[in-house]
């Protein structure tokens, strides 16, 4: 005798006969039902397993794409960033090595005009950059929808 707990159910037709079905398909004939529908619950819970197994790892790998993109577009910039401020750091010790300067007033002590101008300017050109950045990712996600 089985060491499960008996348990009554009603079936529907459909189920019995698909229940029938499987026990000649995957040879369990002259067996009992409930070794069957076991049979039947265990690779319906491996195939669910396998299932979200699959859609983790699909997941995983879109994420890793997006992020992958992404995090190029950082580097290109940062790498775009680090070269002219080098050419700047170049350009700046040409000129103080050339006008014979010994020593610096820093914009802690004093900002000087053409200072102020260039951090406006700045400040404006990344804005618009942004602005011009979310509107063409607007219309990019409406040409997918």
């Amino acid at each position: 005798m089985s060491s499960g707990t008996l348990k009554r159910m009603r079936l529907s037709e459909q189920t019995i006969q698909y229940i029938d079905a499987f026990a000649e398909q995957e040879g369990f004939t002259g067996a009992r039902k409930n070794v069957v529908v076991e049979q039947i619950i265990k690779e319906h819970q491996d195939m669910k397993s396998k299932e979200t197994s699959f859609i983790t790892q699909e997941v995983a790998s879109t994420v890793r794409k997006e992020m992958r993109q992404v995090l190029n577009k950082i580097l290109l910039g940062t790498n775009n960033t680090d070269r002219n401020t080098q050419v700047l750091i170049e350009l700046v010790n040409g000129m103080m090595v050339n006008e014979n300067v010994s020593d610096i007033v820093t914009t802690d002590d004093m900002e000087a005009q053409p200072v102020r101008t260039a951090k406006a300017c700045v400040h404006e050109r990344i804005k618009h950059m942004q602005q011009h950045k979310a509107t063409q990712t607007y219309k990019r996600k409406r040409m997918k929808d």
